[in-house]
């Protein structure tokens, strides 16, 4: 049976309700909670309790309130500043970011594009923590997220006490060097990561600087996302484990050679907090070093009453008070309750199953469990493929690849020439995983996703979790596990059959900044229609220049939007013509959702690249086919007609492939970018269209939306797919006069950010935008 006998675990959970209330935009449930919590412990009498908990809570509410940065004292004028570099500035391609710590303590994120590569260098070997420095450019707030489920950049860094980004117009000018025993410490890390890099294989450095000094920046991104996807990205973040391991080697030699116990007690808790430090100090590596140093202590003042779960709820106050913004990262939320769940969960099992395998599968289940509120929250997907793996990776790179990684890296302080075959040996160790782990991540099976779940969903998740380990434990038959492994199939059921039964479909017009991705949605689940996908800009650039990450459109923005909307496959994609601000993005998508058929002009004409994506489609099972003028396609019972050219025209632009459809009872048209030229062929082929919501041409572009196409269609909803700022100029002045002058509501992606219509069988319901407005 679990049973907690101590009482600290309901004052950390009281410090985190305390601390998402005075610090979170939604206080309610958390309010809600407490005061659910505190009846209760009324009507049980628990007069005492109540008043340690009311205290800890007002405690951390005042923190909140009055002893931490929670706006910014600078002036947006303000362009020049001076102050010390707080953490170890990242140089990504032609990027670099560090932040600046101003003498009001005040944290600033420096951003600023490298000219040369000759200065990459020199920032790389000048820049480093305890530098004091002065900095100008323009100073502004982070940007807010333009399409439904971006990541809201600016409300981490402002989690992060972070509520000013300067876009610096040179590098940094060092004034003084003004470095602090942490400073010290963090430029030791930085000192050793780029040795690494410089010693050892990409593959070898990346997991070394992960598993040692956990730093992932240069980590294969591919990699990092399949460890992500199946659960296994714990095993490269430096927490508990790795103290464990690193410590525990430690200790074992100290001991050999003749050290007493409590002397290496006293030298391990010196030395924890300074490896936290080299490690970065992430709040899953803070809590792993404050829970091994409270068990030392306890050890050593013979506290035998002092449970586990006390040690780390005793870590979680601890971290709570120094900064109660930390219960929104996500390292905190993921650390601190699959750790719980271990602890906890940890003795059933060991009582339940006798093989080591189904011990390490049941352990990848409750972990799975508890992170499953937070997880999927962020990042929608859950891979049973995970529990299985976890069976073999957890083993492999905790008793293998962690003490090889530390092992490799300690011979190289004894001579470099070590490191070319210890970066062999790891690459040999590491070829055949990786390779299996992409192999399932590029095709997945056993792989959930569950979107962007609502609140009350993800509350019924956590209630439903609950009964079936109650079950799970109450049951002592083999079969038990069905409980828990069961109780993630019935939310997904819970959420696909939550989709099957809503009446409502929606068109959404992604910002995809300069170019057009929009995705229809069908009511019931009946269909998924894409017209086109995007493209990230492609210039030719020097190889210094590239990011390790670049920023793409079909992978950053339509796949993840695709994901929380519990998208898992499309049934059509069209693409309307050839230009890479509409197809860019089939790069990143073809292989990475199901594709049933994809319908081009007969006058795309595809490059090299397209070529490649092309046969990677047909490959996979989709079904290529081009259309031509009043073709028609249904999806659902919903038809589609196709207006295109009845031939070539020289301007590719002309050659779009335009839809025309019916949903919500108003009529549609999907220009692509058809040319004013392009619309009077149209027109002509068509002399009876008329539309109520149209998609205007070439991004609201002089050269398209002519005067005879409004008259003619007489739309009263126009929406113009332009990003923002763009060298352009678009939308431009004439036509969006034009659509003042036809009394045209116009929507736009880059004021309005994403902008998504609900539709039922009978009209169009609401409209709403993704921009948030300051």
């Amino acid at each position: 049976m679990i049973t907690l006998t101590s009482k600290w675990h309901l004052a950390a959970f009281c410090a985190c309700l305390s601390a998402w209330a005075a610090a979170g935009t939604q206080p309610a449930v958390p309010l809600v909670l407490l005061a659910c919590y505190g009846i209760f412990l009324c009507i049980r009498k628990k007069f005492l309790m109540l008043g340690a908990l009311t205290v800890i809570g007002v405690a951390v509410a005042a923190d909140v309130f009055f002893f931490q940065i929670n706006a910014s004292g600078l002036s947006p004028r303000q362009n020049l500043l001076t102050g010390k570099i707080r953490e170890i500035p990242v140089i990504d391609g032609d990027q670099l970011r560090y932040i600046l710590e101003t003498p009001s303590h005040e944290a600033v994120l420096v951003t600023y594009r490298i000219r040369t590569e000759t200065e990459k260098e020199q920032l790389k070997r000048g820049l480093m923590p305890g530098l004091v420095c002065r900095v100008s450019g323009v100073l502004d707030r982070p940007a807010l997220p333009t399409n439904f489920y971006a990541f809201n950049y600016r409300d981490y860094l402002e989690k992060h006490h972070i509520f000013r980004e300067l876009q610096a117009d040179g590098p940094p000018v060092i004034i003084h060097d003004r470095a602090s025993p942490v400073d010290d410490l963090k430029r030791f890390r930085q000192h050793q990561v780029d040795r690494i890099y410089s010693l050892f294989s990409p593959t070898a450095a990346g997991m070394i600087n992960a598993l040692i000094f956990g730093e992932d920046q240069a980590f294969d991104s591919n990699l990092s996302n399949a460890y992500q996807l199946f659960g296994l990205v714990h095993l490269l973040v430096v927490s508990g484990m790795h103290i464990a391991v690193i410590f525990g080697c430690l200790y074992f030699v100290l001991k050999r050679i003749g050290m007493v116990r409590e002397h290496i007690s006293v030298l391990i808790m010196f030395l924890i907090p300074l490896y936290a430090v080299v490690t970065g100090a992430e709040p899953s590596v803070v809590r792993s070093a404050l829970t091994a140093c409270l068990l030392l202590g306890s050890v050593l003042l013979k506290c035998h009453k002092l449970l586990i779960t006390d040690v780390l709820s005793l870590s979680c106050l601890m971290m709570i008070f120094f900064d109660p913004y930390v219960v929104f990262d996500i390292g905190f939320q993921l650390s601190f309750t699959v750790t719980f769940m271990v602890i906890l969960c940890a003795p059933i099992i060991n009582q339940k199953y006798r093989s080591p395998l189904t011990r390490v599968f049941m352990m990848a289940v409750m972990s799975e469990l508890a992170a499953f509120p937070f997880a999927v929250y962020q990042f929608y997907q859950l891979s049973f493929t995970g529990f299985f793996l976890s069976i073999f990776f957890v083993p492999f790179i905790t008793l293998i690849i962690l003490p090889v990684a530390a092992v490799s890296y300690f011979m190289t302080l004894f001579s470099v020439s070590f490191a070319p075959v210890m970066s062999s040996f790891m690459d040999s160790l590491l070829l055949v995983p990786h390779n299996i782990l992409l192999y399932l991540y590029h095709h997945p099976v056993l792989d959930l996703n569950y979107g962007a779940m609502a609140p009350w969903m993800l509350a019924c998740s956590v209630v439903l979790f609950a009964v079936a380990l109650i079950l799970w434990e109450s049951r002592q038959n083999k079969s038990a596990l069905c409980y828990p492994i069961g109780s993630f199939l019935v939310v997904y059921l819970l959420v696909y059959g939550a989709d099957l039964i809503n009446p409502l479909g929606s068109v959404t017009f992604l910002d995809v900044g300069q170019g057009d991705s929009i995705l229809i949605r069908l009511p019931h689940r009946q269909g998924n229609i894409l017209i086109d996908s995007g493209g990230t800009p492609v210039f030719s650039q020097e190889k210094w220049r590239i990011k390790n990450h670049p920023f793409e459109v079909g992978r950053d923005v339509v796949l993840h939007e695709l994901r929380a909307m519990r998208i898992n496959k499309l049934d059509v994609v069209v693409l309307t013509h050839r230009d890479h601000d509409h197809v860019g993005g089939m790069e990143s998508l073809v292989g990475s959702i199901p594709i049933k058929s994809m319908l081009v002009s007969p006058y795309f004409d595809p490059d090299g690249k397209d070529i490649a994506w092309f046969e990677r489609a047909v490959r996979e099972g989709t079904q290529l086919a081009s259309v031509r003028s009043r073709d028609t396609f249904t999806t659902g019972d919903h038809p589609f007609t196709v207006m295109a050219r009845l031939d070539r025209s020289a301007e590719s632009n002309d050659n779009s492939v335009v839809i025309f459809t019916e949903l919500g009872r108003k009529k549609w048209l999907f220009t692509g970018d058809l040319s004013v030229h392009g619309e009077r062929d149209l027109l002509a082929q068509f002399p009876a269209l008329h539309v109520d919501i149209l998609k205007l041409g070439h991004h609201g572009s002089r050269t398209s939306t002519s005067e005879l196409l409004l008259q003619s269609v007489r739309p009263s909803v126009g929406i113009v797919s332009a990003g923002k700022n763009n060298r352009y100029g678009h939308p431009h002045a004439e036509v969006l006069d034009k659509l003042n002058k036809y009394n045209m509501r116009t929507l736009r992606t880059d004021r309005d950010g994403a902008i998504r219509f609900f539709f039922n069988d009978r009209q169009i319901l609401r409209i709403e935008t993704a921009a948030i407005k300051d």
